[in-house]
């Protein structure tokens, strides 16, 4: 390609080159497997054809970028040339125009009213709140405890993640619509992602058993959030929530009030993000810690160590090092934002390779943590990789993991990433200005619930019931977690370092 100087000379300007990847059929390209296997084809495509993947998939031309550099020039350094795009017209079916689906001022509007509720400093003052709902569904396993029936965690989780999220955001127990909204949930799962199935492309108008379930699903989350608006418009909801913020807010640019419609997609937007990701992270570490018996019997000595039986605080966390490890080393392995879609709005160059506009770029958090040029053995669940390097273990100690030097919450720096990684070589929460926003919530919810479960009981999983990840929304485990739930044994014995 060629550009003219100012002088009126000729320059060669080199053009940069096209990235590698598969060819695939002339239709299609990659499509088919993409349905088919979504993760096997992102983790193989890293592995095959390094950190930015060149891809057909049906009309779209596709970029997957993996590269530590090359994500953090997505998200960070050039976001402002890319947006939401094509992959995320699916979640508007039931997110509506909220936080997650717009960008530039309108979604810094949006940002701006939740943020207040997100500071980490204020959340910990309110971890009593994620405590006490995780005692609630602590005892409500007590019969199965004692009878030895097998559950299916998953469900639970997400009902824990409901109870905090409504406590802690919407000024009610979300609980109490649970009934209604996880089938609409379940539904919206896969509604959202468009496979390019028959019945996804049909016209809307179409009467089929489909587009039939997606209007009941669609109308019950607008019921039950428009119940919760109204609750609050009548004064009967907390003061101090993001339904209440949101009815004092207004658009910068017109100085309007928002619309039920608007602050109807916030809630809907804070209720699927906020709930979902943390039941799944949830969920995984629970199946992690009960497929490796080192890590839990390593874990319960440390938390024996610092708690000694009782309910833990946010001040604790910083004490229980080990514990952090095994959530990061979970959300590592099992991502439950496992894809950041985007589509360039302009011509760019990503690690050397030329990215048209209009072109999809897909950032596979899931490919990228399990890429062994990276991890050592990446398929591995070790949770050793996060624990602090540069401090030994303290005498006497049975943690597992050192106490970080400084003695303060590594999470001040990154949300776990090792220090002598790059900080795009784990990025769970993805990263930029567009870091999700319930980090922090989702981080302390986390090891507090793990803290609690392990006091009180041991996990074990039900011989004969493979758990497998999956790409919905989020990486949801199919066909779920069955557990065997018994009391805690008090061997505190730690495993050799």
């Amino acid at each position: 390609m060629k550009r003219r100087a100012t002088t009126g000379d000729v320059v060669e300007e080199r053009r940069a080159e096209q990235a590698p990847g598969p060819v695939g059929s002339v239709l299609f390209g990659a499509l088919s497997s993409f349905r088919k296997d979504t993760l096997r084809l992102l983790t193989e495509l890293q592995r095959e054809y390094g950190g930015v993947a060149r891809m057909k998939m049906g009309p779209y031309l596709v970029h997957q970028v993996t590269a530590p550099e090359a994500v953090r020039h997505i998200l960070q350094d050039n976001a402002r040339n890319y947006v939401r795009g094509r992959f995320y017209r699916g979640f508007n079916l039931f997110f509506g125009r909220g936080m997650l689906t717009t960008d530039g001022a309108e979604w810094r509007t949006r940002r701006a009213v939740g943020r207040p509720f997100f500071h980490r400093a204020g959340l910990r003052a309110r971890s009593d709140v994620i405590t006490g709902t995780v005692e609630e569904l602590l005892a409500s396993w007590e019969p199965s405890a004692r009878s030895g029936e097998p559950v299916d965690i998953t469900d639970d989780m997400m009902r824990l993640a409901m109870g905090v999220l409504g406590r802690m955001l919407f000024g009610v127990d979300l609980r109490r619509y649970a009934d209604r909204l996880l089938p609409a949930v379940r539904f919206s799962l896969k509604a959202m992602i468009i496979t390019g199935e028959v019945e996804q492309l049909l016209p809307r108008w179409v009467p089929t058993s489909y587009q039939r379930s997606l209007k009941r699903h669609q109308r019950t989350l607008n019921d039950v959030m428009d119940e919760i608006i109204d609750l609050h418009r009548r004064g009967e909801g907390s003061p101090d929530s993001v339904v209440t913020a949101l009815l004092k807010a207004t658009h910068g640019a017109t100085g309007e009030p928002f619309t039920q419609r608007q602050i109807r997609a916030e809630l809907k937007t804070l209720f699927l993000a906020g709930h979902e990701t943390t039941g799944c992270a949830l969920t995984w570490t629970l199946y992690a810690i009960a497929r490796h018996e080192d890590v839990r019997r390593a874990l319960d000595a440390e938390l024996t160590e610092v708690l000694g039986g009782r309910v833990p605080t946010a001040e604790d966390l910083d004490d229980l090092p080990y514990l952090r490890a095994v959530v990061d080393e979970s959300l590592r392995l099992y991502p439950p934002i496992w894809l950041f879609p985007r589509d360039a709005i302009a011509d760019d160059q990503v690690g050397g390779y030329h990215v048209p506009a209009g072109s999809t770029v897909l950032v596979p958090v899931y490919a990228a943590h399990h890429n062994p040029a990276v991890w050592d053995n990446p398929e591995a669940f070790v949770p050793e990789r996060f624990c602090p390097a540069q401090t030994a273990r303290p005498a006497n100690s049975l943690s597992a993991c050192p106490r970080s030097a400084s003695g303060t919450d590594a999470d001040a720096e990154t949300e776990g990433a090792p220090r002598q990684r790059d900080r795009y070589d784990y990025f769970p929460f993805g990263g930029g200005a567009r870091k999700c926003i319930g980090m922090d919530l989702a981080l302390l919810e986390l090891r507090l619930a793990v803290a609690m479960v392990v006091q009180r009981y041991r996990l074990e999983l039900v011989p004969g019931h493979p758990v497998s990840p999956t790409a919905l929304v989020s990486l949801r485990p199919q066909p779920g977690v069955l557990l065997r739930i018994g009391p805690a044994d008090r061997d505190r014995t730690a495993p050799s370092a």
